[in-house]
């Protein structure tokens, strides 16, 4: 409650001022009667060496939990990497080098069977690791294959990613697969089967001899099926041939991370620096001109330019890599909303001002206020998607990047403010020089408001003050440029673990 409460006073702040483990085997029930369940595998402690298959590391977002702590008979798991067969961990990176990983599968051929392994380290009750068979590396119409243990039972079952990303048990969660080892000890959740090498799901034929991005995954599961994995998933970067024994990289997100870095850019930096000049610089460097421009309208121009390039390539970029629509619903983050209303608003801006009536047109105060408007919502909502973001699986952004956020929004607020203040007080008639012009009077019906600007640039003098609200704007964007930066940088050295 406390995170959405610093949030939501942080948004309003901005608006404001922009308007001025669980079971062993021995906890099954004592009701359960294993001869009923065609499904049960005995889990009592196992003598045998467990070992999973082939090397691939990790995907875009996965958990960065810390390193597993692997047991004495664990590295068995990992014997045969990248020779005798392929590995794939979770989080990936140097994990299967290391025998850390906090999940494993391990794919190799046998004759005309396909054999799996599948291993995760501190598993708490009810619980699972699984691997997916998919096309791309979006999640979505997939063969997956999970092991399980709910009410001390280990199991494996076949189930399918349809296209609304929902996990779904087959009718026949055996179908194609045959388990030959499945034990639970210790927190490691181990499940050996094999597969046939083709398998029908609905009107699709996945065929093993195919290549395959792998999908892995844990997560809490029930003896319904697997839930939401949250950040405990990796996709391997490429297609792979579940007969090779190569080590596979892993995904990076770098389209979610160019998304993140592109909007970060975009108004926690550009636009928050063109606005602040738009709003309180139209009377520094007055008689200054680049190409028949004053200085304070170019600038603002090149960063609003900048803004509106951005903001529309990382719109692009974001639902190539969704591949449509995203899956979240708008009740449980409403990022995705708000990033369009703020594209669709940023992107009839330019448009917006390139039909602007002349200065001193009768109604040219009404194109201000649309002008105004416009721009600051869409620099609201634009700060609103970034604080939202750090909610979202897909970004994996550490929850202290709020933080970072807050700051900056203290300091664009205080930026205002103090700009705001410093104008009255010139404004004001015991001042030594009073400024004519005030910041927004150019919202008023003219004709007024046009004519201090005017004499200004008759006399070519600055307004007064004009050297502090140079000083102003320098420590401005500079706090803001290292807090963009630091966010930015935190984006692109993710993934991040999901903090709780």
């Amino acid at each position: 409650m406390s995170r959405q409460l610093i949030r939501l006073l942080s948004l309003l702040a901005i608006f404001q001022i922009h308007r001025c483990t669980g079971y062993g085997y021995t906890d099954i029930p004592k009701n359960y009667n294993p001869a009923g369940d065609p499904y049960y595998v005995d889990v009592r402690p196992s003598t045998a060496r467990t070992t999973p298959i082939a090397n691939t590391p990790q995907h875009s977002f996965t958990d960065s939990t810390r390193a597993a702590k692997v047991s004495s008979q664990d590295p068995s798991v990992y014997d045969g990497c990248g020779q005798i067969k392929g590995c794939f961990g979770l989080p990936g990176g140097v994990c299967i080098e290391e025998k850390s990983c906090s999940a494993l599968v391990t794919y190799a051929v046998n004759g005309q069977h396909y054999e799996f392994e599948l291993w995760a380290v501190n598993a708490p009750a009810d619980s699972f690791v699984a691997v997916g068979l998919s096309d791309d590396h979006i999640m979505g119409d997939d063969s997956v294959t999970e092991c399980t243990i709910v009410n001390g039972r280990v199991n494996a079952y076949m189930s399918h990613n349809d296209n609304s990303k929902t996990n779904v048990r087959l009718k026949d969660p055996r179908s194609g697969l045959n388990v030959t080892q499945a034990t639970y000890k210790d927190g490691n959740l181990y499940c050996r089967f094999q597969r046939q090498k083709q398998l029908a799901i609905g009107q699709k034929m996945f065929d093993l001899s195919q290549t395959y991005h792998l999908l892995l995954a844990r997560g809490p599961a029930s003896n319904g099926g697997i839930s939401y994995h949250e950040r405990q998933k990796t996709v391997s970067a490429r297609s792979v041939k579940l007969s090779e024994t190569a080590a596979v990289g892993a995904n990076k997100g770098t389209l979610v991370k160019l998304h993140g870095t592109f909007m970060v850019t975009a108004w926690m930096l550009a636009a928050s620096c063109g606005i602040l000049l738009a709003r309180y610089y139209k009377l520094t460097w007055v008689g200054q001109q680049f190409m028949g421009k004053d200085l304070w309208f170019v600038y603002h121009r090149i960063l609003l330019a900048i803004t509106w390039a951005l903001t529309v390539i990382a719109f692009i970029i974001i639902f190539v890599e969704l591949g449509g629509w995203t899956s979240i619903p708008v009740t449980s983050n409403p990022h995705a909303v708000i990033g369009v209303i703020t594209t669709v608003l940023a992107f009839i801006q330019p448009f917006m001002a390139y039909f602007r009536p002349h200065p001193e047109a009768p109604r040219r105060y009404i194109f201000n206020w649309a002008h105004w408007l416009v721009g600051k919502s869409a620099h609201t909502l634009g700060i609103v998607c970034i604080f939202l973001a750090v909610g979202l699986d897909k970004a994996a952004i550490p929850y202290w990047v709020t933080w970072l956020l807050v700051t900056y929004t203290v300091v664009h607020v205080l930026g205002h403010l103090i700009l705001t203040v410093v104008q009255y007080c010139h404004h004001a008639p015991w001042s030594q020089k009073p400024t004519p012009g005030m910041a927004m009077r150019d919202m008023l019906p003219p004709r007024e408001s046009y004519q201090d600007s005017a004499s200004l640039a008759t006399t070519k003098a600055d307004a007064y003050g004009s050297q502090f609200r140079r000083i102003v704007l320098f420590i401005y964007i500079l706090l803001v440029a290292v807090f963009s930066i630091a966010v930015i940088a935190t984006i692109a050295s993710g993934p991040w673990a999901k903090q709780t």
